[in-house]
């Protein structure tokens, strides 16, 4: 891949209220499938919120634009739309846009599972937390990937800086503190969180010293980091439900990185070499 980011596409639809569980099923369903599809990097859902009111976002990243453009004519995504256009109100607004130069990234991931009732107050939190986020240093991005009941319990948040340092800052902010305050009273268990970032001491460096592209190494980092997460927010709850937070968060993330390290990246590195060293 160039020095560009992946090209990414977004969908935007409007979704009637009584439909949103069905809609979250099948839309787990459609990114299943686009990961599947050759040249797949990411996929996010973001739901209703200020910024884009009555409107559902799904957000496709691909390696280049004929992957990008294949995935949107593909039959599998056609029978899929076929499938799921009952659900819909209207036609989906499909916006194509160019990427933005890599950086060395570092993110932060967190998963947790909200209460039932709370999912305005969830949706408004996230609105500050977004526009606080917006006056830090280093901020790039946020991803958040809703829970569909049936499906994913666990509602999983990714923030992305620009580097450790301002990310750091982030972390021991009053606002984040004050952000976590107000979670905790929205959620169930406990929040699990990784920091994940300089992915290239689990990658093969080639004979020439050109090391895996970073897409590449997002992909296999994202494959074995969620069910990592997932499963220790089951560990949290089930062995240590009432921990201290901070004390949560320090033993979720050795854990995490334990399993990433010696389990789980070696596995995964091994079993994709030919296709990471393409």
């Amino acid at each position: 891949m160039s020095t560009r980011a992946a090209p990414t596409v977004i969908v935007s639809r409007s979704i009637p209220p009584e439909h949103e569980d069905a809609f979250g099923v099948w839309v787990t369903s459609l990114i299943t499938a686009a990961y599947r599809s050759p040249g797949y990097v990411s996929a996010g859902i973001e739901r209703p919120n200020a910024t884009h009111p009555g409107e559902w976002l799904v957000v496709y990243r691909f390696d280049s634009g004929p992957s990008l453009d294949a995935w949107l004519a593909s039959d599998t995504r056609r029978a899929l739309l076929e499938e799921g256009r009952g659900l819909f109100d209207g036609d989906a607004v499909e916006q194509i846009v160019a990427g933005v130069p890599e950086q060395d990234t570092v993110r932060v991931v967190s998963s947790y599972q909200i209460r039932d009732g709370v999912d305005t107050e969830h949706i408004l939190l996230h609105q500050r937390l977004l526009n606080e986020l917006r006056k830090f240093e280093g901020f790039i991005q946020r991803h958040l990937l809703d829970a569909v009941p049936g499906v994913q319990p666990e509602t999983v948040v990714t923030l992305t800086f620009d580097s450790r340092d301002h990310l750091l800052v982030w972390i021991e902010s009053g606002e984040r503190q004050a952000a976590l305050k107000e979670l905790r009273m929205l959620t169930v268990g406990d929040l699990t969180t990784s920091i994940l970032g300089g992915f290239a001491g689990w990658f093969p460096t080639g004979e020439s010293g050109s090391g895996v592209p970073k897409w590449k190494q997002a992909v296999v980092v994202f494959i074995a980091l969620y069910p990592t997460v997932i499963f220790t927010s089951y560990l949290a709850r089930w062995f240590w439900p009432d921990l201290n937070l901070l004390v949560a968060i320090f033993v979720g993330n050795v854990i995490s990185i334990a399993i990433l390290t010696w389990m789980l990246m070696p596995a995964v590195t091994s079993r994709l070499a030919g296709w990471l060293r393409r």
